[in-house]
């Protein structure tokens, strides 16, 4: 390697405050996207899994899911734009496209749509089906009553079956409630501690009579703890939701409701991933503004697909000639690191290659000061940490992909066999 120049780099306020606002306008623009492919999704509204049974209704409907699909596919690249963006993103374009999608989508579906209400209304299966479904919603409710009614009189004798029946209800209450409702990692043992208790009923020798009391009882328990948990995660609710937005454009993972125990926790996570979001956008920045300098220098990135040494994230190299390039490392901590290093087919420094790259260690010692001036136009100051001087110690190659390997990486890139390592692009 060449004698390393380390710096830390600054972005000026003026290009941090620039670079929040376009991130705040892209997230804005993620979750508008967001909110227009919901839209589309729920077009048909909440009785299409009944249309679908319908088998007058059917074509209509499945007509309609295929331009809803092209629809959101055309939304979700929006969005994967949106999200990948940076500073330079269009976003008023790409919100105006959005809309256009949309309206083109509504406009298409309108009289179909219109129609299928209209045979829906006048379709005997459709209708029936319907009629099934306010049926069990209305005999769901009525075991819901038995099961937070006082047991029944001591001269009516109570069998297995009711109580099959009240435990069957109990369980299907219990797990819509834990499909459907965000919930703490301490409200969700709260209900599985609630789910153990049952259990322990069911499996009891208890007599008949004395388990359905105790069944009815844990019920009114269960549902005293539901009321409370929703009440508790209404706000909750609101504030992951903010968190959830400010994750659009990280590929960090993004943490479970379950995961966070307060309100208190989601306000930590919002700010921790906000300064997260705000070192990847200077790194990414600082990337972009050496990569403009460098191309104006005659030095192009090398394909990563060149390399057998796996880069660091952060890490660029920038084809000097087919024998030198410029290798930088851009920190989390935008420390940025440049020397000169060798590439080939091999990792062997020769003799001829080791004075060379001495004498390109030279030149890059004379032309750093101009770098750094032209970032500093660009709004990147780095501020010198250590510089060191030429020296044939520094000296390394990295060895990139013979002919024979670029070939097996993809048909696309057979003109890879000529090696003319400056014909490199950005990636």
């Amino acid at each position: 390697m060449s004698g390393p120049k380390v710096d830390i780099a600054e972005i000026r306020n003026q290009e941090m405050m620039k670079l929040a606002a376009a991130r705040q306008g892209r997230k804005n623009l993620s979750d508008k996207i967001q909110r227009l492919l919901n839209q589309v999704t729920n077009c048909l509204g909440d009785n299409l899994d009944l249309m679908m049974q319908d088998e007058s209704l059917r074509p209509s409907c499945e007509r309609i899911l295929k331009m809803q699909d092209d629809c959101c596919k055309e939304l979700r690249r929006m969005l994967n734009l949106a999200k990948s963006g940076n500073e330079m993103l269009n976003i008023e374009e790409l919100s105006s496209k959005s809309q256009q999608i949309v309206a083109r989508f509504n406009e298409s579906i309108q009289g179909e749509v219109a129609a299928i209400g209209q045979m829906a209304k006048s379709s005997a299966k459709f209708q029936e089906l319907e009629a099934n479904r306010q049926q069990l919603e209305q005999a769901r409710k009525k075991k819901i009553v038995m099961l937070t009614t006082s047991s029944k009189d001591s001269d009516v004798e109570v069998t297995q079956s009711d109580v099959d029946e009240l435990i069957e209800t109990f369980r299907s209450e219990f797990d819509q409630f834990m499909t459907e409702t965000h919930m703490t990692r301490k409200h969700k043992n709260s209900m599985l501690l609630i789910n153990q208790d049952l259990k322990e009923i069911i499996e009891s020798g208890i007599p008949i009579d004395r388990k359905e009391k105790r069944i009815k009882r844990l019920f009114g328990e269960y549902q005293k703890m539901s009321a409370t948990i929703k009440d508790n995660m209404a706000e909750m609710d609101a504030l992951y939701s903010e968190y959830l937005k400010e994750c659009f454009d990280l590929s960090m993972p993004v943490k479970d409701m379950s995961e966070f125990e307060s309100k208190k926790d989601i306000e930590e996570e919002i700010i921790d991933v906000k300064e997260y979001a705000e070192t990847n956008m200077s790194k990414e920045f600082i990337k972009r503004q050496i990569d403009e300098v460098m191309a104006k220098h005659g030095y192009d990135v090398i394909r990563s697909d060149m390399l057998t040494e796996a880069n660091q994230n952060g890490q660029i190299l920038y084809g000097v000639n087919q024998e030198t390039a410029i290798d930088v490392f851009v920190s989390d901590e935008s420390q940025v690191t440049m020397r000169v290093v060798g590439i080939g087919f091999d990792s062997t420094v020769s003799e001829t290659e080791n004075e060379k790259l001495f004498q390109q260690q030279c030149a890059f010692c004379s032309m750093h000061p101009q770098i750094t001036a032209e970032l500093a136009l660009r709004g990147v100051i780095l501020h010198t940490k250590k510089h060191m001087p030429p020296d044939r110690k520094f000296n390394k190659k990295i060895q990139t992909k013979t002919k024979s390997d670029s070939q097996t990486t993809s048909r696309a890139k057979k003109d890879l066999k000529r090696t003319e390592l400056k014909t490199m692009h950005k990636e």
